[in-house]
């Protein structure tokens, strides 16, 4: 018998510590690395040529909402394809469970409306065999998987479960409901849950519940958070994800609160860099700074990629932050749409109202759009390429609103239309903020958003921009920010590093022709109902390893491989009682 299942050979390892880059061979036995050394390949069964290359560690990428995804792409893609290895779901309250029988549904509309996951595919694909947040776990179990997979309890389904969704949305809860929804946060930190996750944004949110209401946890009681922080305080163990800061709607102090009550690691959403709120994430980094002199463990992540958006407006939902938009996607079906678009009422009142800083939290104003397809209409098609501002100006006319709407009738609303740079632009401002101790790169929203955003590239982007197109970072730096940290943050049981017994979620790249197309997505009817999605999918990603085996080969060529496992954050006893057909080798 070999000493290793398999070798990968010669490879320029980057292994997530901070520990400078080095040439040697890794020996994987049973998905465990168990030497890292030279002249391992004799003793290997298969033996893997990283000769030249740069291996790293699996990239981490905590913010998703691939929860209903896993059912038809346990790959968890575009996150998959760009070396991802484990993904955490459940976040932003967000989630299927706990969840009564006869709210199903009404749980996928929510998912559709808040993260834009198609309710058709959901209702095709997801099963619904559970009922309790354990019972969600064991289905976890059986899900096929190519990536490991890591979950918070989504407080808004909590809610409901407890309290009903009318009373989740309109008043605190009870003593008694409250020490319920303690002793369901017990359970399911008890069946693997990694702590729980919720966003607080009040009325200034694109999470709008399918009634056009805000989502329970936005507008919840603050006290009936602190007492679920409480729990985590009770058991010392596990994490909090909060969205409590955007640009409209700022309340990072509720995020410092529950770090207070808990004791746990808090992983704050979110921080970006946006030139129409230039001080924005000065604010986050300076509170981040006070929190740790106050002995808090707190951690914002990150949405700094060079992002675009590429959306047709019958699906462009993010308008929702806007009360007078909201009309518009709350409208109906498309043709419901391109009444509204032709309604002379609506059309004043968004002339009136309409303020381009309103849009900058939310990808960029009106005027910034590009139309990107009018697929051949006259007289819209000799505009591609120019942006909303532009035709405005061309065209002698004063409002952009109207402009706007115009394109949408003329189109039948098949116009197409691009946000470029959507995100984060600014270089230097990017590179001091991925730079500072308390920040995770991420938010790749993967799984959510799917017919107009793809974030699982973010990694890719992140080593092309700030290493080898501005040397701002170094490969160490950026691989323990993408691996290491997240896992620790998490308390992921030897994972996101590449060092002698923790688990061989790695993957090896060209570090010379690493890169995705930018500015276009592809698009793809793979969705189970025959829907389809826009994806980014990577250049110069040779292999991609989770637990040992490979799932990726030459960028997106799947092997078939399912070795993907539900991981919990409390140390190898609860990772043993989540494995179930790839058990960790003897500890």
């Amino acid at each position: 018998m070999t000493k290793f299942d398999v070798v990968v050979a010669g490879g320029t390892i980057v292994d997530g510590t901070q520990v400078p880059r080095f040439v040697a061979d890794i020996g994987i036995k049973d998905g465990v690395i168990v030497q890292i050394g030279g002249n391992l390949s004799a003793d290997a069964t298969e033996v893997i040529d990283a000769t030249g290359k740069i291996v790293a560690p699996g990239v981490i990428d905590i913010h998703t909402h691939y929860d209903a995804q896993l059912h038809w792409d346990p790959y968890a893609t575009n996150s998959g394809w760009h070396g991802t290895t484990t993904i955490g779901v459940g976040n932003c309250g967000f989630g299927f469970a706990p969840c009564r029988p006869e709210l199903r549904d009404r749980y996928m509309q929510m998912m559709e409306t808040t993260e834009q996951v198609p309710v058709g595919a959901m209702r095709v694909a997801l099963g619904w065999d559970w009922e309790t947040f354990p019972e969600w776990i064991e289905h976890l179990k059986r899900v096929p998987k190519g990536v490991n997979v890591a979950s918070y309890v989504p407080l808004n389904p909590l809610l409901i479960y407890v309290m009903g969704l009318e009373a989740a949305k309109s008043r605190p809860a009870t003593p008694a409901e409250r020490q319920r929804m303690k002793d369901e946060l017990h359970r399911a930190m008890d069946a693997g849950a990694i702590g729980f996750g919720f966003s607080y944004q009040g009325n200034h949110n694109t999470h709008i519940d399918c009634d056009g209401t805000p989502m329970p946890t936005d507008v919840m009681a603050r006290e009936d958070i602190f007492a679920l922080a409480e729990v985590l305080r009770e058991r010392g163990e596990g994490a909090i994800q909060a969205l409590v800061d955007t640009p409209g709607a700022r309340f990072g102090e509720v995020a410092l609160e529950v770090a207070r009550i808990s004791g746990r690691p808090v992983v704050h959403n979110v921080t970006l860099v946006n030139e129409y709120l230039p001080t924005y994430h000065e604010e986050i980094l300076d509170m981040l700074d006070r929190a740790e002199d106050e002995g808090l463990s707190v951690f914002t992540q990150t949405l700094t990629m060079r992002g675009w958006n590429e959306f047709k407006a019958s699906d462009w939902d993010i308008w929702n932050i806007s009360p007078i938009w909201r009309e518009f996607t709350f409208a109906g079906d498309k043709a419901a749409k391109l009444a509204k678009a032709q309604d002379e009422d609506f059309r004043r009142r968004l002339r009136e109202t309409y303020r381009p800083e309103d849009l900058a939290p939310v990808g960029g104003p009106l005027e910034t759009y590009v139309l990107n397809q009018a697929h051949g209409c006259a007289p819209w098609d000799q505009y591609v390429g120019k942006s909303v501002g532009e035709i405005t100006t061309a065209l002698g006319r004063e409002f952009a609103t109207d402009v706007f709407m115009d394109i949408l009738v003329g189109t039948a609303m098949d116009a197409d239309f691009v946000l470029p740079e959507a995100m984060s632009s600014d270089t230097g401002k990017v590179a001091e903020v991925l730079r500072h101790r308390r920040t995770i790169p991420g938010t790749s929203d993967g799984g959510a958003h799917v017919k107009f955003w793809s974030g699982g590239q973010y990694s890719t982007d992140l080593i092309m921009w700030m290493v080898r197109e501005n040397g701002l970072m170094t490969l160490e730096e950026l691989h323990h920010k993408l691996s290491y940290l997240p896992a620790r943050v998490l308390g992921l049981h030897k994972r996101g590093a590449l060092v002698e017994g923790h688990a061989a979620d790695l993957y090896i790249y060209d570090y010379d022709k690493l890169g995705y197309v930018h500015g276009r997505y592809d698009i793809v009817n793979d969705l189970p109902d025959g829907d389809w999605r826009r994806v980014c999918k990577p250049q110069g990603i040779e292999r991609v390893m989770v637990n040992g085996q490979t799932t990726f080969i030459n960028g997106a060529e799947c092997t078939g491989a399912l070795p993907g496992r539900l991981v919990g954050g409390s140390g190898a006893e609860v990772d043993r009682k989540l494995q179930t057909a790839y058990p960790l080798a003897a500890e």
